[in-house]
């Protein structure tokens, strides 16, 4: 049994470590691909029999063993939709459905895994990484109310997409709060009399405010002040002062009917600062329903609800001196500080897209809206390393030996954190690869050294009857 055994014994080493040799070779190929997960080797002893007082040589075997859970090291990217994943052992979901006319279908297509994050958007708007695998994520419910279900469902998920049906635009939001900031000159003269429904000369001033309408078209409200006090400044409106001088939404043939909401007047304290006696709040009711626009202006909107813009002129003084808000110092012409609407928006076209560290895709538009418009869970396993290989650094679901896949939001348990504009690199160490490449070769060069050996004792005892 003893030269027979050995030589097999020598057969099984020479086996084994050429298995070990391409797991290193497989390595050392995708040092450089993205989300790649090394193979390591793994020897087990071949008992043949083995007692206090006699051993049969047996052999070796080696398994491969896969480092799947094992992350590589984080880069970073100029490309706002790649994403690495560290400190964890989740995995972006994907698929690889078949495309018909520009849309993918994703019915019939198995579920993947993958660490391989460098995703861009392709032709079709979706979102794909290098390997050709689409990104999946939780679509929000209603169309940029970024209404995303608190809980991630792998059975949820859709494929990431710009759709140029819904998301190359985003529509116009009206203005309700614009923030006015001015000087009223406290030089100007006191309106003395309304009898020709004009105010006295040297006793008004005109400021216009920009703003935007219930579908989103700018527009431009012209206000006429009037200083009918020493301490207060009221709004123009008829029939004291007639239509000339009433708030007007410039650019129509007629008019939108525009009153105001309770409050026309501003009043200041002897330091020039509003005062705590009147809102520093006045409301403009804008009905569309009578305006006709003008040559060359765009159309008003449709029959909606009536537009409330309510302009806040600054925060009253708390004291005697003048906080943030407008003010009433020295001069004879009014001095717009700032106008800043904090609600309305222009209608946006699609900009770009990005993935922030909460797993969230957003899209940017050209007027400034960013939409949370999709959610990217993370899958996390019970043993990931048990999980099946496919090409293109992507991995097959195995609930016998893997364990069911389970969603998670990045940072939730052991999923780990999303690192916006990064990939992850292959997990294999170079130097260490090279150094068990040199042990496999001098094992596997030793394993042969053994059957040569073997070889020889076999033809000494086959040469005794000579």
């Amino acid at each position: 049994m003893g030269i027979g055994a050995a030589f097999t014994t020598g057969v099984l080493g020479l086996n084994a470590f050429a298995a070990q040799v391409g797991h290193i070779s497989d390595n050392l190929a995708n040092v450089g691909t993205i989300g790649y997960k090394r193979v390591d080797t793994s020897f087990q002893s071949f008992v043949t029999r083995s007692t206090p007082t006699l051993h049969d040589p047996g052999g070796v075997t080696a398994n491969p063993v896969f480092r799947n859970s094992t992350g590589g090291s984080v880069v970073a990217s100029d490309n706002t939709t790649s994403v690495a994943i560290a400190d964890g052992v989740g995995f972006i979901p994907t698929k690889l459905p078949s495309v018909t006319n520009g849309t993918a279908n994703f019915t019939s297509s198995p579920q993947h895994y993958t660490r391989a994050g460098d995703f861009t958007l392709d032709a079709n708007g979706y979102l794909v990484n290098t390997t050709g695998e689409y990104l999946l994520g939780m679509q929000e419910q209603t169309t940029y109310q970024e209404d995303i279900p608190n809980s991630p469902s792998l059975a949820s998920l859709v494929g990431v997409r710009v759709d140029p049906t819904v998301y190359r635009s985003v529509p116009g939001v009206a203005s309700s709060t614009i923030d006015y900031n001015a000087n009223f000159p406290a030089g100007a003269a006191i309106d003395t009399t309304a009898a020709a429904n004009t105010p006295d000369t040297g006793s008004y001033v005109t400021s216009q405010v920009q703003f935007f309408d219930t579908v989103g078209n700018a527009r431009t409200l012209q206000i006429t002040y009037v200083k009918t006090a020493d301490d207060t400044w009221t709004v123009a409106t008829q029939p004291t002062y007639g239509a000339t001088y009433e708030p007007q939404v410039l650019g129509f043939t007629t008019q939108p009917t525009i009153t105001l909401g309770g409050v026309t007047d501003l009043t200041f304290n002897s330091a020039g600062a509003l005062t705590l006696a009147t809102p520093a709040q006045i409301d403009f009711d804008v009905d569309w329903s009578t305006a006709v626009a003008g040559t060359g202006v765009a159309p008003p909107p449709p029959t909606l609800p009536t537009q409330t813009i309510t302009l806040d002129y600054g925060e009253p003084a708390s004291g005697t001196t003048a906080a943030t808000g407008s003010t009433m110092y020295a001069g004879t012409t009014l001095e717009v500080r700032s106008v800043d609407d904090q609600t309305g928006q222009p209608p946006g076209s699609f900009q770009k897209a990005s993935i922030d560290k909460d797993g969230y895709v957003i899209f940017s538009y050209s007027n400034g809206e960013a939409k949370k418009t999709y959610r990217v869970p993370l899958i996390t396993f019970n043993n990931a390393d048990k999980l099946v290989r496919t090409s293109g650094s992507v991995f097959v679901g195995d609930d016998l030996n893997a364990g069911p896949p389970i969603a998670k939001w990045p940072g939730e348990g052991d999923a780990g954190r999303v690192i916006p504009s990064s990939f992850e690199q292959s997990n294999v160490d170079l130097g260490e690869e090279l150094t068990k490449l040199i042990v496999a070769q001098r094992a596997y060069s030793s394993n042969g050294k053994v059957i040569t050996t073997s070889d020889e004792m076999i033809q000494e005892v086959l040469n005794l009857k000579r």
